[in-house]
Formats: C-alpha cells, sequence, structure tokens
C-alpha cells in the first residue's frame, strides 16, 4: 500500500471511486475504510443500480411506519445502522435526481431524516462513493447535480485496468487464492513462479472481478503443492502467448515496444488523449480540430480504453486555476 493511499485513507473527507465495472471499486472501498480512523465501525456497501427510487430512499435513509403505502413497519437506513462507520454507494450515477438532492442536504448539514419523520438525526459517517459512468457527461446532460458532484469528489481514485498493474495482480490473487482454499477446505501452499507469470500476461478484460473467479477456478483444479499453471482456465493460459514480447504495461512513449505496430499504437493513444485534453474533452470539437471524424474518434478512444472523466476533470481543474490566477 503506498503512502498516499494510506494517508487518502486517515482523512475523513467523501472519496469518488471512477472506474470500469469489475475494476475492484468495491475491494478498494473496503481496503480504505480498513484503513482509517473508522475501521471498528461498519462497513455498509449499496449497490444503487439494483433498486428503485423508493427502495433507494428507504435503504439510505430509512422510513416511519405509514410512511407511504406498504411501510407497515419502521426500517432504520443504513446511514444510521452505519454511524461511525463507512457507507459505500456503489453505482453513484443511478442515483436519481430527487434522491440527489436529499443525498447533498444530509452531507451538508450531517443530518438525515427518515422518510415520514420530522425528526434529525446527527450523521457521522464516511461517504465513499463510486461509478463507471463519465459523471461530467452525467451533469451536462442534467441527470446528476453538478454540487453533488463536487461534494463528492473531494478526493478522486481513478481505477486503472487491472493489466497495467502487475504488483496488484500479485496482491489480489494471492489473497483471492487464500479466501478459495479456505472456502474449498484446500491448504494454500503458494504460487509457481510461472504461475504469476501466467496471471501477468493475461489482459483481464473483466477486471478483479474476472481475477477472483480465475483464482477460484485454480485453486479447484490444482493438484497437491503450489498453484501451478495449467490448474488456470484455458483463456487465462492462452494469454501467455499473447503477451509475449510486449513492452511494459502504460509505458510512456519514450519507451516504445520493438513492435512498430504496439509503437505506432501507443504513439495514438498519448496523441488522442493530449488533444482531448487540449479541448476539454469535446469530441465534436476534437474531431473536427484533428481531422479525424467523429465515428473514427469515438472508437479510437473505446479501443484504447481512454478515460474521459479523467481528462474532463483535469481539463476542468485546469480552466478553474486560470480563472482564478
Amino acid at each position: 500500500m503506498s503512502p498516499q493511499f494510506a494517508k487518502l485513507a486517515a482523512t475523513d473527507g467523501t472519496i469518488l471511486i471512477t472506474g470500469r465495472t469489475g475494476a475492484g471499486k468495491t475491494h478498494l472501498a473496503r481496503e480504505l475504510h480498513n484503513l482509517s480512523r473508522r475501521r471498528s465501525g461498519k462497513f455498509m456497501a449499496i449497490n444503487l443500480a439494483t433498486l428503485s427510487e423508493n427502495l433507494i430512499e428507504s435503504e439510505l435513509f430509512g422510513h416511519e411506519r405509514g410512511a407511504f403505502s406498504g411501510a407497515d413497519s419502521k426500517r432504520v437506513g443504513k446511514l444510521e445502522i452505519a454511524q461511525g462507520g463507512t457507507v459505500f454507494l456503489d453505482e453513484i450515477g443511478e442515483l436519481p435526481l430527487r434522491i440527489q438532492t436529499k443525498l447533498l442536504e444530509a452531507l451538508n448539514s450531517r443530518t438525515i431524516s427518515p422518510v415520514g419523520s420530522n425528526r434529525e438525526l446527527q450523521l457521522d459517517v464516511r461517504i465513499i462513493a463510486a461509478t463507471n459512468k463519465d459523471l461530467f457527461q452525467e451533469v451536462e446532460a442534467g441527470r446528476f447535480r453538478e454540487d453533488l458532484f463536487f461534494r463528492l469528489n473531494t478526493f478522486e481514485i481513478r481505477m486503472p485496468e487491472l493489466a497495467s498493474q502487475p504488483d496488484r495482480i500479485a496482491t489480489l490473487s494471492e489473497s483471492f487464492a487464500r479466501d478459495a482454499a479456505r472456502q474449498q477446505g484446500r491448504a494454500y501452499l503458494g504460487m509457481e513462479p510461472s504461475f504469476l507469470l501466467a496471471l501477468r500476461a493475461y489482459g483481464w478484460p473483466g477486471n478483479v472481478r474476472e481475477l477472483k473467479n480465475a483464482m477460484e477456478y485454480a485453486v479447484a483444479l490444482n493438484a497437491e503443492g503450489p498453484l501451478d499453471p495449467e490448474a488456470l482456465p484455458a483463456y487465462v493460459k492462452g494469454g501467455r502467448e499473447n503477451a509475449a514480447g510486449s513492452g511494459p504495461a502504460g509505458a510512456s512513449p519514450k519507451t516504445f515496444p520493438r513492435d512498430y505496430r504496439e509503437a505506432k499504437q501507443q504513439f495514438e493513444r498519448a496523441y488522442l488523449r493530449e488533444m482531448l485534453l487540449r479541448y476539454h474533452g469535446r469530441v465534436n470539437q476534437t474531431a473536427k480540430e484533428t481531422g479525424i471524424s467523429k465515428v473514427t474518434l469515438i472508437d479510437k478512444i473505446r479501443r484504447y480504453d481512454i478515460d474521459m472523466p479523467s481528462i474532463k476533470y483535469e481539463a476542468h481543474m485546469t480552466a478553474k486555476s486560470l480563472q482564478t490566477a
């Protein structure tokens, strides 16, 4: 764990985690909680994408008996249950506008009111939110409140692709293997070096979720002794061949790989990111100024997995600093 991450965990500010589905946002949120001063308190995770608007409000704030049709008994909300701990709001981009307003009021006043009640309760929780959406785009489209976005985004953690983090692959795979062995009633005797090499060679398009599944599979199929590459799913073992001769993940243009096509792709990704940043993440303007069609640009953004939320945020903060200078 980096010193910066430990310092971030030690603060009590809200954190917004962004990244693709399966990148390990819930796992990271739990790590932040476990390293915080609130670690002795509860960690409550709520996936907002799985709940209707009425259920979200009751889930977060609770409700009194008779507050609405079907409210036959009082319910205590997760924000109240987690007092002294951490609440993780996964898929925050799915929160309806009406509930966004109520959440913003709660964060600003540090109080909550259950549905159907006039009483106010002091709020003592840390909020960590996560999304796989481009919240800048959601704000521009009027689907997400700008003031709530900046209130949640006191600190931002952008989750990179798992394949670009070899050290994290090693740490997570070790943790997942131990958990799987315990659940399956098997002894965990470590990993063969070739096993870890195979994990690092694979691209992990499904990110952390896919790695967890692969480790459960390997533990179940492995013979006695340390984990061997032959116990891995066939598609993971095939990734070793695809990675042969490639340069380090995330390498800068100054460290081009030997292969011309890979070097060209690396340059193109860096060039497009720079142009998108220059034109504040505006796809239409970037396409016009660079001479690339909009369809082609969008395709390349997806192909190279260019992080548009981070580009727009960086451009926004740069413009803001220039205005106040």
